[in-house]
């Protein structure tokens, strides 16, 4: 709890803070707020949990999903035939030139120095109707034990769909990916585990796809539909074109993916303003390929939304909370994605905390005031500092808009 309270308030010095004023008063926000009966100093929180894996946090994510689920929440977060669609993405949150363990990673560079580092895939709920996303269990990216060779990105993915059949999940899943889950070892893998899929399909890396594609554009059976869309401000034509049944690799066996495109133009400009390409083993018609490519592009929310608000706005993901010699770095890296989630349960169903993030607008305004107030004030519960925000956030509207007074 003592490491989980400093990403929860998204504050490196919150317990230094809570020590100085149980010192001052006798009482501390790590206890009431935390449960923290005595705050363990940094080096005794990092001896302590440095030998606990991280796998010992991940049934709190399962079961934050199965309350959402229970509690209808998910039902915004449908898609397609009512599917959840996970997107998966690998990221790094640990590089250093210096501190290393036995699972890091490495690269060798040029000038003779190594880089090691940490990473792991994060599979995370997506909808293109919903500005939330739903973070699960992280698959780690690291060297597995027994084995000389690194890990990578596409053997983690593997590994997690070994350890995730889709019926935990209550619904139909869909997964998206970029490009490199797009190739017959995922595909195969995630069917047999009960998933569907939208990957990106590059015309690069799948050579033999693209070629029957040509054979069938000749042969007109390429499908080729166009809509037209107001944006605001200009018109745009979406050009959407699909076919089936085209072949993976080079190969008699390969499995048959069913693929489709979209071109986003300038009607004014005749300008290019999007183009990709995706397969699937959804079957693509007139009336759902629009569907598809929308579920297809909110892949991009793993990383807006997910990876890049956990790097870049208060989560500080990359940094060095902690390296450790055996699961320090991971465990940590859980306790930070838990607090991700916990954050987004409440702005999907806490009413006192949707109403403070949109009185206070932004994430960093939010988390600003919390590390100030939680500094200085003391509070018995979480209730008591979220209605305190309110009224004092409440009183001050109401005196700034009062009409001045006469001094005479």
């Amino acid at each position: 709890m003592a490491a989980s309270s400093i990403f929860f308030t998204q504050s490196e010095s919150f317990l230094d803070h809570q020590r100085l004023m149980k010192s001052n008063k006798g009482k501390d926000n790590a206890e009431s707020l935390f449960s923290i009966e005595k705050i363990p100093c940094d080096n005794q929180i990092r001896n302590l949990l440095d030998p606990v894996p991280a796998a010992t946090m991940f049934m709190a994510f399962q079961e934050v999903y199965e309350w959402l689920n229970k509690n209808g929440v998910l039902e915004k977060f449908l898609y397609l035939e009512s599917e959840i669609l996970i997107a998966l993405d690998g990221t790094e949150y640990f590089s250093s030139k210096k501190i290393n363990c036995p699972h890091c990673n490495c690269r060798n560079h040029r000038n003779g120095t190594t880089t090691y580092f940490h990473g792991c895939v994060t599979p995370i709920v997506v909808s293109p109707n919903q500005k939330q996303v739903i973070n699960l269990s992280p698959e780690f990216i690291k060297k597995q034990d027994g084995h000389q060779k690194q890990d990578c990105e596409n053997a983690a993915v593997k590994r997690w769909l070994n350890k995730n059949h889709q019926n935990k999940y209550g619904y139909a899943v869909t997964l998206l990916g970029d490009d490199l889950y797009s190739h017959e070892p995922v595909c195969t893998l995630l069917l047999k585990q009960g998933y569907n899929f939208i990957f990106v399909c590059l015309q690069t890396s799948h050579k033999t796809l693209y070629e029957w594609l040509e054979f069938l554009e000749r042969n007109g059976e390429v499908s080729t539909i166009e809509k037209k869309e107001w944006d605001g401000r200009k018109n745009l034509i979406y050009r959407y074109r699909y076919a089936d049944r085209l072949p993976l690799r080079d190969d008699d066996s390969s499995l048959e993916v069913n693929w489709c495109e979209v071109t986003v133009i300038n009607e004014k400009t005749q300008k290019i303003i999007y183009q990709n390409n995706w397969i699937t083993n959804h079957k693509i018609t007139e009336n759902n390929v629009e569907e598809i490519v929308k579920a297809g592009r909110s892949r991009w929310k793993v990383e807006n939304e997910g990876n890049n608000v956990l790097k870049n706005h208060g989560y500080n993901l990359e940094h060095n909370f902690g390296h450790g010699e055996n699961h320090l770095c991971e465990l940590l890296l859980s306790l930070n994605l838990l607090s991700f989630l916990f954050h987004t349960v409440l702005d999907l169903v806490n009413y006192t905390y949707q109403k403070i993030r949109e009185l206070l607008v932004t994430r960093t305004s939010f988390f600003n005031d919390v590390r100030t107030l939680l500094k200085f004030l003391w509070f018995k519960d979480w209730s008591d500092l979220f209605s305190f925000i309110m009224s004092e956030y409440v009183r001050v509207i109401s005196f700034s808009s009062s009409p001045p007074q006469n001094k005479f």
